[in-house]
């Protein structure tokens, strides 16, 4: 402790076997420590992510291969894989009338794997089944009361499996909305990497396969997109039927236009350059304008936190010290 009239130091706080050096250098030894394992880790994220779209990548040159007469053996599938592929088979969902949608959906929201509508289906059916059985736990728990807990209560069974029923399908629309989100993002630049490939001289397919190699670490969803396009115009026999495929997996109006661009430019030879710059600057405007419209509805949308919190914290403020003089001369 140090002793009344010395000023405080650091010596003072230290066992007696370290120094204010040794403290200065094992503490910045542990930040030089925990910026390299923050650096490191952020890296074999970006690595793993990069490591997961090429694998996918892969998969879809083996199909496509596969679908020109190369025969190619199957990876058999895991043991839970197979079991939820048993319970969907039982009970014949993939038959239904509803699964060409499901799988258009899993597409659009970028789960390509054969096993993503296995997965969706077998989702489907337990959770109704498990939220149900939690419905019943909860509906024995001492907590319903009178008033508005008990009125919750009849609606409780019915509520939670139905949405166990739907929770499968609201993750699969919000997963979508994201990723066409930073899709739309990309595409000004997309057609501007895709501008410079043409005029320099690069084939559609070649373009798109550059362009994917360079937006991969800013816009990996649309890199993925442009890189799958490219093998697909390598691989089927039909450029259209590729350039359709394109738009069939991403349903956006910008990515049908910019489809039907790149159709018609192969049809009738027409310079691809100039198509891809005009449509660049069309899809620049259209953002602008975007974002115009949403500051255009800031002001009404400020209008009610506003009068929630803005204007009774600014009234306490100005009225408080009158209200405290009042009650002082009392």
């Amino acid at each position: 402790m140090p002793q009344e009239g010395y000023p405080l130091n650091l010596n003072m706080l230290l066992p007696s076997w370290m120094s204010a050096d040794d403290f200065y250098v094992l503490g910045a030894g542990l930040l030089a420590g925990l910026a390299v394992f923050a650096i490191g880790t952020s890296f074999y994220e970006r690595d793993r992510g990069q490591m997961k779209r090429v694998k996918m990548l892969k998969a879809r040159r083996e199909e496509l291969k596969s679908q020109m007469g190369r025969s190619r053996r199957r990876k058999k599938p895991e043991g839970g894989v197979n079991l939820m592929r048993q319970v969907v088979n039982r009970l014949q969902l993939l038959k239904s009338a509803q699964s060409k949608q499901v799988q258009t959906l899993l597409i659009e929201a970028g789960f390509r794997s054969k096993d993503a509508i296995v997965y969706y289906m077998f989702f489907t059916v337990v959770l109704p089944i498990v939220f149900g059985v939690l419905s019943i736990v909860l509906l024995g728990l001492p907590i319903w009361g009178a008033g508005a807990l008990s009125k919750f209560k009849i609606v409780l069974p019915v509520a939670l499996p139905y949405l166990g029923l739907k929770l499968p399908a609201i993750v699969c629309r919000r997963a979508r909305k994201r990723r066409y989100t930073r899709l739309q993002r990309a595409l000004a630049d997309t057609l501007d990497l895709m501008t410079i490939c043409a005029e320099a001289g690069l084939s559609l397919a070649m373009a798109l396969d550059r362009v994917s190699r360079e937006l991969g670490l800013a816009y990996p969803e649309m890199a993925e997109e442009l890189a799958l396009t490219a093998m697909e115009l390598n691989f089927l026999p039909e450029r259209n039927k590729a350039l359709s495929n394109w738009a069939d997996r991403v349903q956006m109006p910008e990515i049908r236009g910019i489809v039907s661009v790149l159709i018609q430019t192969e049809k009738y030879g027409t310079p691809i350059a100039q198509a891809l710059r005009v449509l660049s600057a069309e899809f620049r405007e259209a953002r602008m304008l975007r974002a115009e419209n949403k500051a255009a509805k800031l002001p009404a949308m400020m209008t009610v936190p506003m009068i929630l919190f803005i204007l009774p914290t600014l009234f306490i403020v100005i009225v408080s010290p009158a209200a405290i003089k009042i009650m002082s001369m009392k």
